[in-house]
């Protein structure tokens, strides 16, 4: 209530979205409707990160998105500026075409659709054997017993990485990722450089020795091949392809929370599994495992009706863009038969969209139809615990519990 009053209230020149507790406490949704729906291009002066605009919109971020001449990945895709001693951990994703355009080509067939249908099988055995591993009738988190352990899993599959050490791979990533607001630590520091020469020294060996995995498919792409001569720019891409698996964990926890919150869905999807594959895409919609996307303009651009001027930093809130009034009819809410659900913007839109993709969706699809084949119900227990990030829409702790 204290935070509905407050935004109604703050004036719209005082706006700040990014502070990553308004996101910790899932009270974010009424500053992004009051901006959608009063200035929904909106220039903050002052933040943690400096001066930045925010574009609310579903039309507006699309837009942006289409213009990558204008409004440039080059070099940040967060809102926080990276580090100096950091900012050569550069990725297709923080490049624009032809560097863009040459190296997720290189990405693809170790993500392709013919890749996954070969992984269908093996995830689909993970994924039963965590789900039949889970007990009944106690409480325990479902972001560490599901979410965190079947995302590691594909990660594991996905770079052929050493099924013991699944979990360090998607956590060195959120390190390198993550915005806080304090300054790059020596601890971050040393975790960061442990991952590049864990991921330098398995380059240096499916270089010899080739498979299907990511890794692998860089390193024998002509175009990509060079790149373990500058371990950061490759970091960077391997950063970028393993964080597109990882943002479907916030999706594999927010289905449960989702049902929770609307458990006439709940009852709905049971009633029809068919409606899974769109189920899918409204979870993703409603949870919007990325939050946002920054990008920097190359000129002065007008947008909305107003003048932002080169070199602004333009932050895209995919989160709002996915509860857009004029979009999604009643967008706050949970709809599996949702007609345009697929219409999301949960990975991103255009040629940035979100390379992982198919295996978030693939993932999503075979836990809910594994789920219908098992449990009657999933019963949240406590209020959730989420991430403190103004980027990752993942939790921290889901308690759950399983009826006998």
């Amino acid at each position: 209530m204290q935070q509905a009053r407050e935004t109604e209230t703050t004036p719209l020149a005082g706006f700040d979205i990014s502070p990553a507790w308004r996101f910790e406490q899932n009270v974010h949704w009424p500053w992004l409707t009051r901006l959608r729906r009063e200035d929904p291009v909106h220039f903050c002066p002052e933040s943690a990160y400096g001066s930045y605009w925010s574009v609310t919109r579903y039309d507006d971020i699309v837009a942006v998105e289409s213009d990558y001449r204008r409004f440039s990945s080059e070099g940040n895709v967060i809102i926080g500026d990276v580090p100096p001693e950091f900012d050569r951990t550069r990725a297709f994703a923080t490049s624009d075409p032809p560097v863009h355009t040459c190296e997720r080509k290189a990405v693809n067939p170790a993500v392709s659709p013919r890749r996954l249908a070969a992984l269908e099988n093996s995830v689909r055995a993970g994924i039963a054997g965590v789900l039949d591993g889970l007990p009944r009738g106690e409480t325990f988190n479902w972001v560490d017993r599901v979410s965190i352990e079947l995302t590691t899993q594909m990660v594991a599959r996905l770079f052929d990485f050493p099924y013991e050490e699944r979990r360090l791979l998607p956590h060195w990533c959120e390190v390198l990722v993550t915005t806080p607001e304090n300054a790059m630590t020596a601890d971050r520091r040393a975790e960061i450089e442990a991952y590049r020469d864990r991921i330098l020294g398995l380059w240096r060996l499916r270089a010899n020795q080739p498979g299907d995995d990511v890794i692998s498919a860089l390193a024998r792409c002509p175009e990509t091949a060079s790149m373990v001569e500058d371990p950061w720019h490759m970091l960077g891409t391997v950063t970028l392809v393993a964080g597109a698996n990882e943002a479907a964990r916030g999706a594999l926890t927010g289905g449960v929370v989702a049902f929770h919150e609307f458990p006439e869905e709940w009852r709905k999807l049971r009633a029809d599994p068919g409606l899974v594959p769109n189920a899918v895409s409204e979870i993703v919609r409603w949870q919007s495992p990325i939050l946002h996307m920054r990008r920097t303009t190359t000129e002065d651009v007008e947008l909305g009706g107003r003048r932002i001027a080169k070199g602004s930093r333009v932050v895209m809130w995919f989160c709002s863009g996915n509860r857009d009034e004029e979009y999604f009819e009643d967008g706050n809410a949970l709809r599996i038969d949702r007609p345009n659900a697929r219409r999301h913007l949960g990975y991103g839109f255009g040629i940035h969209r979100c390379l992982g993709s198919h295996v978030a969706d693939m993932q999503l699809r075979i836990l809910w139809e594994e789920i219908l084949k098992r449990f009657r119900r999933i019963e949240l227990m406590d209020e959730p615990k989420r991430l403190a990030s103004n980027f990752s829409a993942n939790y921290e702790e889901v308690l759950v519990r399983i009826p006998v």
